[in-house]
């Protein structure tokens, strides 16, 4: 007998052992949302977009430098030319060949050489716009960046408490097959002994295998949340063991924690994002603006030029043609402007104005949903409230109903339909209040994403 309470003992200190070995590997959620944060191909490819952003900040601030042409050419030809003035087309200033009564076509050497500042000095704000709308555009990429990842974390959070509540569901049901395998044990017994009818074995058997079946479909649902979160975190699903500690804290202090935090929505990231989204398109706006202003360029040029042919008509050797001769320099001032700007304004500036009215209307529009959503949350928080404290009451009796229904069936004062329908109420109540404890704790979760507290509820209670 000693040898028996030994090997008892034995078993159930392996047993504490195990579930608390199993306990120390159960991850936090802090945990998924650090994995989540350097793992997620979808926030990996945000942060390469702020980069890509941040390089067109500095890609823009260049654009006031000047445009810095050089060239350098040697030509042989013939120099034959007639009197009268023509446009170039090139880089090159017009020259004047050698103007005769006859063609001559001796070949003639030449070589010019060029550099030129060609500098759109003063564009009257242009250049502005054009920084403030790069900045617009980094500390948008931002925002939508800032709220992908808050959304993110609301979808880890959401598929954490989901982890919890299968979890425990499997509990429930592997208690179920249990219970149901011992009072299936026990009735075969009184069958046996002729105490009870046969048909009480069979509807215990039907029970045992409608329970093994649930416990499937529990184990099903535990294994799909955990392969959610292994998309999301890129963590082994099999690693994703749920940390029931964090439900506790949750329910008993993340309420009150919860509803006492500031409420920042002037800060929440939709917000920031439809903010930062009207702050653009203002930019936008005033790039438009800016870019039918006159402009005034600085142009400054110096070329050399030689020429085997000289000013008195004669064709000297070629290789003279590759001397410089002759130099000259140009600097001035240009103002231009397109009279027909006028009207390219107002119809450009029509449109980008217009959809900065609708960024100011969707930014209004996103405060209201905000608003909206705060108060939803604490209707839905209070409801949760209460009816988890009316499910922990109809577990109570329901436990208490089995329990006497299983004395009266074992001494003979009930039918096996009447202990079955109590097990089922209880079971049916074990769930009740484990959907109730779940809808609290995603109530006070969704509360503080709405506030915008989430990160700080999570650090504060280590979950």
């Amino acid at each position: 007998m000693n040898a028996i309470k030994k090997k008892q003992l034995l078993t159930i200190v392996c047993c504490i052992c195990f579930i608390s070995f199993l306990q120390a590997q159960a991850i936090s959620l802090q945990s998924l949302l650090d994995r989540l944060a350097t793992s997620n191909e979808v926030l990996k490819s945000g942060k390469s977009q702020i980069q890509a952003r941040q390089a067109e900040v500095k890609s823009v601030a260049y654009d006031r430098l000047p445009n810095l042409n050089t060239m350098y050419q040697a030509t042989v030809g013939s120099d034959n030319n007639v009197q009268g003035p023509y446009l170039s087309m090139g880089v090159i200033p017009s020259v004047t060949g050698g103007s005769r009564a006859y063609s001559n076509m001796n070949p003639v050497a030449g070589n010019t050489a060029l550099a030129g500042i060609d500098w759109e000095a003063i564009n009257f704000g242009q250049y502005k716009a054009q920084n403030d709308l790069a900045k617009a555009g980094l500390l948008t990429q931002n925002s939508v960046f800032a709220k992908t990842q808050y959304d993110l974390n609301g979808i880890a959070a959401a598929y954490y408490i989901e982890l919890l509540r299968q979890y425990e569901l499997e509990l429930i049901n592997q208690d179920n097959v249990s219970r149901l395998q011992e009072l299936l044990t026990s009735i075969n017994g009184l069958v046996t002994n002729g105490i009870r009818p046969g048909v009480d074995s069979s509807i215990a058997s039907a029970e045992l295998s409608k329970s093994v079946v649930s416990l499937y479909d529990a184990q099903r649902g535990l294994a799909q949340t955990q392969a959610q979160l292994s998309a999301l975190t890129g963590l082994p699903a099999l690693a994703i063991l749920a940390d029931t500690v964090s439900e506790y804290k949750i329910i008993s202090t993340g309420a009150t924690y919860a509803f006492s935090a500031v409420i920042d929505t002037a800060h929440h990231p939709d917000i920031m994002l439809f903010s930062s989204l009207y702050d653009q398109s203002r930019a936008r706006l005033q790039l438009d603006k800016k870019r039918f202003y006159p402009k005034i360029f600085l142009d400054a040029d110096a070329w050399t030029r030689g020429s085997s042919l000289s000013s008195a008509d004669e064709f000297n050797s070629l290789d003279q043609g590759l001397v410089p001769q002759r130099v000259n320099y140009f600097v001035g001032l240009t103002l231009t402007y397109d009279i027909m700007n006028i009207v390219r304004k107002k119809l450009s500036t029509s449109v980008t104005k217009y959809e900065s009215e609708a960024s100011a209307h969707d930014l209004e529009q996103a405060k209201i949903d905000i608003n909206n959503s705060l108060q939803q949350s604490l209707i839905e928080s209070d409801y949760q409230r209460k009816r988890l404290n009316e499910t922990a009451h109809q577990l109570a009796s329901a436990s208490t109903a089995y329990e006497q229904q299983a004395n009266l069936y074992r001494n003979g004062l009930s039918s096996i339909i009447e202990l079955d329908v109590a097990l089922s109420y209880y079971i049916q109540a074990r769930k009740d209040y484990l959907d109730s404890k779940v809808g609290y704790m995603r109530s006070i979760l969704n509360y503080s994403l709405v506030t915008n507290s989430f990160n700080s509820l999570v650090q504060t209670l280590k979950l």
